[in-house]
C-alpha cells in the first residue's frame, strides 16, 4: 500500500506540474488558473484517498473554495483582483495542507491563517525533499540507488547554473537556444525551472496528504498570564460608548422628521454630510467592535454571574447601536451615490459595511454564549472571504455603468472620465447602452473605446469571459479612430 500511495503521489504531482508549466508559464490570465487549481486539488485529494482511505470535510471545503474562487481569473478583467485571488487560493490550499487530518470544520480557527505562509511553505518543502530522498529506496540495487540520488541532486543544480550562466556565455546561450528550438513549447530553462517549482509544491503537499494521519496544528507559545480589565473599568467603557452611540442613533432617527444639518444652514454641505460621514462611521463601528471583543476576552475570571449578565446586556446594547450606526453609514453612501454617481470605491465601502454588520452579528453570538471561542475568528474569516467571492463573481463594474446611465436619464449628468477608467468588464454595457449617454459624454467615451486594443489571438487556456465579451462588443460597433499623440520631437 505504501508503494502504491507513493506512486500515486508522484504521478499526480508530475502530471499537475507539467500541466501548470504548459498552461501557466508566460500565459495571459484566463481559464488556465482554475484548471490548474482544480488539478492540484484533485491531486491532493487523490493522494489522501489512496493512502488513508478517507477524505476529511475540512480538506474538501478548503480545496473546493479555492477552486471556485480561482474561476475569477476566467470571469473578470480587473487586474487588481488577480493578485487577491492568487493570495486567497494560496491561503486556502496552504491551510488545507497544514490541517490535513482534521476531521471537523470546527477544528479550524483564524489563528491558523497567521501560520499558513510560513508553516505551509516549510512543511511542503521539507516533505518534498524527504520524498525525493526516499525515492531511490524503492530500487533494490545499491549502485542504482546511488545513481538516482546523484541525478536528483545534480540535475536541478545544472539547470540553475545554466540559467545563470547562459546570459554571460554565447556558447551556453546558443546551446540553450537550440534546445528551445527543439522543444518550442518548453522554453529552456525558465519553463523547466517553473515546472520544478510547481513539482516541489505539489509533491510536498501530496506527500503530506499520504503521510500525515492526524492533524498537526501549530503550537503557539504561551503569552503568560491572561490580561484582565476590572469590572468597573469595563462598565465605564461600555456605558460611555453606548451613551455616545445611542445619542448618535437618536439624532439619525430625528432626521427622518427634521431635515439633516446639510439643509438647515449649519454650513455643512450635503456632500460633507454624506461623503465624510460613512468613512468615519465605518471606522467608529470597527473600533468599538474591537473594543467589545477585547473586553470580552479580558473579563475577570472571578466575576460573578450577575456581573457577567450586566456586561452581556451592555455589550449587546452596544452591538445593536453599532448595527444601527452601520445602517446610517450605508444609507449615507446610497444618498451620495444618488447625488454624485456610483463608483467602485463606494461599492467596496458598502461591501465593507455588510461584512462588518455580519461580523458584529457573530460577535453578538459570542456575547450571548458568555465566552469568546475560536469559532468567532473562523466565522469572521468566512464572512470576509465570502464577500470577496461574491465580488469576484459579480460584475459590479457593469452594474455601476447601468446605475450611472439610469441616473443620467434624470439628471443629464454622466461622468465620462470615470467610465473610461473602468476595466473591460464594463465595455459591453457601455457599448450596449451608449445611445442613452448624453451626447458630449458619449463622444468622449466612444473616443476612449476607439483606443482600446482588441485582444490578439489567444490560446484556448487563456480564455476569459470578460475579455471575450469586450472583444465581441467592440467588433460589433463602429468606433472612431484613436487620436494619436504627437511627440515633441515630431514637431521640430
Amino acid at each position: 500500500m505504501r508503494s502504491s500511495a507513493s506512486t500515486v503521489a508522484w504521478t499526480a504531482a508530475i502530471l499537475t506540474s507539467a500541466l501548470g508549466a504548459a498552461i501557466l508559464f508566460s500565459a495571459e490570465p484566463g481559464i488556465n488558473w482554475p484548471i490548474w487549481v482544480a488539478a492540484a486539488s484533485v491531486s491532493l485529494i487523490l493522494s489522501r484517498l489512496v493512502a488513508v482511505r478517507r477524505v476529511e470535510t475540512p480538506l474538501l471545503v478548503l480545496v473546493a473554495w479555492a477552486t471556485v474562487l480561482s474561476l475569477g481569473f476566467a470571469l473578470t478583467d480587473k487586474e487588481g483582483f488577480y493578485g487577491l485571488i492568487v493570495a486567497s487560493d494560496a491561503m486556502l490550499l496552504g491551510l488545507a495542507t497544514i490541517t490535513l487530518g482534521a476531521e471537523r470544520w470546527s477544528d479550524l480557527s483564524a489563528k491558523l491563517l497567521v501560520a499558513v505562509p510560513f508553516l505551509a511553505s516549510f512543511r511542503v518543502v521539507t516533505t518534498a525533499a524527504r520524498e525525493v530522498a526516499d525515492a531511490p529506496n524503492s530500487v533494490s540495487s545499491p549502485r542504482a540507488r546511488a545513481i538516482i540520488k546523484g541525478a536528483l541532486l545534480s540535475v536541478p543544480l545544472v539547470i540553475v547554473l545554466v540559467a545563470l550562466l547562459g546570459s554571460a556565455d554565447p556558447v551556453i546561450r546558443w546551446t540553450t537556444e537550440r534546445i528551445a528550438g527543439w522543444l518550442p513549447d518548453w522554453s529552456f530553462p525558465p519553463r523547466v525551472l517553473f515546472f520544478a517549482f510547481l513539482l516541489a509544491l505539489t509533491l510536498g503537499a501530496n506527500s503530506i496528504a499520504r503521510r500525515q494521519l492526524a492533524a498537526k496544528f501549530p503550537q503557539y507559545p504561551p503569552f503568560g498570564g491572561r490580561p484582565t480589565v476590572g469590572l468597573t473599568e469595563q462598565r465605564m467603557v461600555l456605558w460611555s460608548a453606548s451613551v455616545v452611540l445611542w445619542l448618535f442613533v437618536l439624532l439619525q432617527a430625528s432626521y427622518f422628521i427634521h431635515p439633516p444639518p446639510a439643509a438647515v444652514g449649519t454650513g455643512v454641505t450635503f456632500a460633507d454630510f454624506a461623503r465624510r460621514g460613512f468613512g468615519e462611521l465605518s471606522f467608529a463601528a470597527t473600533l468599538v467592535g474591537a473594543i467589545i471583543l477585547v473586553l470580552e476576552y479580558t473579563q475577570p475570571v472571578d466575576a460573578t454571574e450577575r456581573d457577567r449578565a450586566i456586561l452581556r446586556r451592555l455589550g449587546l446594547a452596544l452591538v445593536i447601536a453599532l448595527e444601527l450606526v452601520l445602517i446610517s453609514a450605508f444609507r449615507r453612501v446610497i444618498l451620495y451615490e444618488q447625488a454624485y454617481g456610483y463608483t467602485t470605491a463606494r461599492v467596496f465601502a458598502q461591501a465593507y459595511m455588510i461584512v462588518m454588520a455580519l461580523a458584529l452579528g457573530a460577535l453578538a453570538l459570542e456575547i450571548t454564549s458568555a465566552r469568546t471561542s475560536i469559532a468567532f475568528g473562523r466565522r469572521v474569516a468566512e464572512i470576509a472571504l465570502g464577500a470577496f467571492t461574491v465580488l469576484v463573481f459579480w460584475n459590479f463594474e457593469a452594474w455601476i455603468v447601468n446605475r450611472n446611465i439610469d441616473r443620467a436619464a434624470t439628471t443629464g449628468k454622466f461622468d465620462a472620465t470615470y467610465a473610461k477608467q473602468l476595466s473591460r468588464d464594463a465595455i459591453p454595457t457601455l457599448v450596449e447602452r451608449r445611445a442613452e449617454i448624453p451626447v458630449v459624454q458619449r463622444d468622449s467615451v466612444m473616443m476612449q473605446l476607439g483606443c482600446v486594443q482588441l485582444p490578439a489571438e489567444t490560446r484556448w487556456f487563456e480564455w476569459n469571459r470578460s475579455v471575450a465579451a469586450a472583444d465581441r462588443a467592440l467588433r460589433g460597433v463602429e468606433r472612431p479612430p484613436c487620436p494619436r499623440r504627437v511627440s515633441p520631437a515630431s514637431l521640430d
